[in-house]
C-alpha cells in the first residue's frame, strides 16, 4: 500500500481520491485517536497520523477496518507527505469549520477554542501538533521502515511526474491529476492583531518550512 497522508487543508482528500483509482493506498477517511464511528470520528485514518505508522498499525487491518473493500491494507510500501504553510493550513481547518475535529484526530485531544479562529488565536497554542507532526515526519532518523517523499503543497504539479513514478502510476496519468487552482491568501482577510497572534503560535514552523526544498525524500 501507498500511504498518502498530510497535515491538513493539503488536499490529501483529493489526492487520496484521485490515486485510489490507479494505486492500492490508505482511505480518505481519518480520525485516529477517535473511537465513534460516522462522520468526523471515523476509525479508520491514516490520513493525518502525527507519527510514520508502524506496520503493526492497527489500522492496516481490514479487521479493525470494519471489513470494507476500499480502507487501509497494510503493509505501507511508502509514504507521501503533504505540507503547506501552517497560516494556509490553519485558516482553511477553521473556515471549513472542522477545526475542532482535525485537533482531536491528530492529537486525540478536544481543544478549548472549538471551531473559533478567535478563541484559538487567544489561546495561542499549537493545538493541532502541527510542530510535533512536522518534526516526526521530516525526521530521517524516526523508526520508519518504509521510503517516505514530503511534498510542499505549491510544488505538488511541478513535481508531478517523479511523485507519480514514486507512487507506481504511470506519467501517462498526469493529463487526468486535479487541475492547480490559484490559492485564496485568506491572510489578508485578517486584522493586524490576528496576524500577530499567528505569526506568534506558527512563525518557527513557517521558516522551517520555508529552508525545506519543493520535494524532499527520506
Amino acid at each position: 500500500m501507498i500511504l498518502i497522508t498530510s497535515m491538513g487543508g493539503c488536499a490529501s482528500t483529493s489526492v487520496i481520491g484521485w490515486a485510489s483509482k490507479r494505486i492500492k493506498c490508505n482511505c480518505p477517511l481519518n480520525s485516529e485517536g477517535i473511537s465513534r464511528a460516522g462522520p468526523g470520528s471515523n476509525p479508520k485514518g491514516l490520513k493525518h497520523r502525527i507519527s510514520p505508522p508502524l506496520q503493526s498499525d492497527p489500522q492496516l487491518s481490514r479487521v479493525n477496518s470494519f471489513d470494507r473493500d476500499d480502507v487501509n491494507e497494510g503493509p505501507i510500501k511508502r509514504a507521501v507527505f503533504l505540507y503547506d504553510s501552517p497560516y494556509s493550513m490553519v485558516l482553511s481547518l477553521f473556515r471549513r469549520n472542522i477545526a475542532m475535529g482535525h485537533a482531536m484526530a491528530v492529537t486525540g485531544n478536544k481543544p478549548s477554542h472549538l471551531n473559533n479562529l478567535e478563541s484559538f488565536l487567544e489561546r495561542g497554542e499549537d493545538t493541532f501538533g502541527f510542530y510535533n507532526q512536522f518534526k516526526n515526519w521530516s525526521d530521517k532518523n524516526i523508526n520508519c521502515d518504509y521510503d517516505r517523499v514530503l511534498v510542499k503543497f505549491d510544488s505538488l504539479w511541478e513535481n508531478l511526474d517523479y511523485l507519480l513514478g514514486y507512487m507506481g502510476i504511470p506519467k501517462t496519468e498526469s493529463r487526468f491529476f486535479l487541475k492547480k487552482q490559484q490559492r485564496v491568501n485568506r491572510m489578508e482577510n485578517l486584522t493586524e492583531l490576528q496576524k500577530t497572534k499567528l505569526i506568534s503560535i506558527y512563525g518557527e514552523l513557517d521558516d522551517q518550512m520555508k529552508k525545506m526544498e519543493g520535494i524532499t525524500i527520506l
